[in-house]
């Protein structure tokens, strides 16, 4: 396997797909806050982060797919492989329906106008959009588990043209719902949005089977076995998933519930401008955790150094990139939305590019971790952000009056990992390194 060219396919085509698919973003989110208006925009977002904590919920299945399905294929066990798939399938599908009826039976509990602290639509209507996302989402839930199939077989890449093509789809649905001039509907677009997604979702893993004929699923290949070497591993995964959603997903909620929705538009839109620099760094770094897992098989310590090298020259790009877009912050939103349509304290647009940066350089030594299943100093650092997170952003977000304190609460919680995976992965690396000559001398 020749590793480099592999991720220089991975990168290049990631990189033009995630570019289309940030230009379809840019086209799509100032449309869709004119067509809702700011408010129910503000709605939009907070339900999608509520519902998309779902993703979080799969007792880490997917990682645990990811890792386990790499080594397989590498060992060219094939048979396992279908194990390994079929069982990841099997569970995480459990793991919906359970999750649907819960979420269901808590939706009819809440009252979503005091949640939201918005009463501009119903609390019927609130329930039932929330429904409907729940609904798409929890399928969804299920279908993407596609994707941990391409990143285990290298081609992750496919990744960004499927999300692309749902882009421009859900981009050319909308254009024809205000074309045809239908009224504005949270409804509607949400289940345009699901049915989109599950389109695209089932293509790309019926084409993965078609790839990969060696590999396919049956509830016959269910295995009790390789169940809990994925929950074992997974697990860890699980909770580290469950931190991080805490940490992440409740600001909206937060800014929603202290200052409004409207004020959570002007958060998302900050933030979306710095995702767009993560994802295009995670664009870069996502071949690489199971180019990794391969690396670590054979024993190639040397290549792992040098990748590692590689993506910290890297880094030096987004650090770069990140500084142009906090002077030119203002200039590129009024092109972008409009300067009447959003808000901006200095300090969300600072803290926001901080924050940016430590994630990026923790992704950098993360993946090699994850990869290597050595993920206990990160959980407990992950559970220890998490049990701070929402107590620290109530806190800034009162003190300060705006949304500033939620991004500033988050750094606060992220800092130590950027601190500890750094040294981890090279105590890890030089511990490898030092085995390996050991046994060779004893060879």
């Amino acid at each position: 396997m020749n590793r480099n060219k592999i991720q220089k396919k991975n990168i290049l085509l990631g990189i033009v797909f995630k570019c289309f698919g940030m230009i379809l973003n840019f086209v799509l989110i100032p449309i869709l806050i004119v067509f809702l208006g700011k408010i129910e925009y503000g709605i939009w977002v907070t339900v999608f982060s509520i519902t998309n904590w779902i993703f979080t919920f799969d007792m880490g299945i997917g990682q645990g797919l990811r890792n386990k399905l790499t080594e397989a294929l590498s060992l060219n066990e094939h048979v396992k492989a279908s194990k390994i798939v079929s069982t990841s399938y099997v569970l995480i599908s459990i793991f919906a329906a359970v999750i649907l009826i819960i979420g269901i039976l808590i939706i009819v509990l809440f009252d979503f106008q005091a949640v939201l602290n918005y009463s501009g639509k119903s609390n019927n209507y609130l329930q039932e959009f929330i429904a409907f996302s729940l609904f798409f989402t929890v399928l969804n839930f299920v279908l993407s588990l596609y994707k941990k199939l391409y990143l285990a077989i290298h081609k992750s890449y496919v990744i960004e043209l499927v999300n692309s093509g749902f882009l421009l789809g859900y981009l050319i649905m909308v254009f024809c719902w205000i074309k045809f001039d239908f009224s504005k509907s949270l409804i509607g677009l949400i289940i345009i949005y699901g049915l989109l997604n599950m389109v695209f979702s089932g293509i790309a893993t019926v084409i993965f089977f078609k790839l990969k004929k060696v590999i396919f699923f049956s509830f016959r290949s269910f295995d009790y076995k390789e169940s809990s070497s994925i929950f074992n591993l997974g697990g860890k995964f699980f909770i580290i998933n469950i931190s991080l959603l805490i940490i992440l997903s409740t600001d909206n909620i937060i800014i929603s519930n202290i200052l409004g929705p409207s004020y959570v538009t002007d958060y998302s839109i900050i933030q979306r401008l710095y995702q767009f620099l993560i994802v295009g760094f995670s664009v870069v770094l996502s071949s690489s955790w199971s180019l990794y897992s391969d690396a670590l098989i054979n024993k190639d310590y040397y290549w792992i150094r040098k990748n590692l090298r590689k993506m910290n020259f890297l880094f030096l790009g987004i650090v770069f990139i990140g500084a142009i877009l906090y002077f030119f912050i203002h200039p590129i939103l009024n092109f972008w939305i409009g300067k009447s349509l959003v808000f901006l304290p200095k300090g969300l647009v600072f803290f926001n590019l901080i924050y940016c940066l430590i994630f990026c350089f923790t992704n950098t030594y993360m993946f090699f971790i994850n990869a290597t299943g050595q993920i206990k100093i990160q959980m407990y650092l992950y559970v220890f952000g998490a049990v701070i997170n929402v107590p620290l952003s109530i806190y800034f977000v009162n003190v300060l009056g705006t949304s500033t304190g939620v991004i500033l609460a988050t750094i606060i919680c992220t800092f130590p990992l950027m601190i500890a995976m750094p040294i981890q992965s090279k105590v890890i690396l030089k511990k490898l390194e030092t085995n390996k000559e050991l046994s060779q001398k004893d060879n």
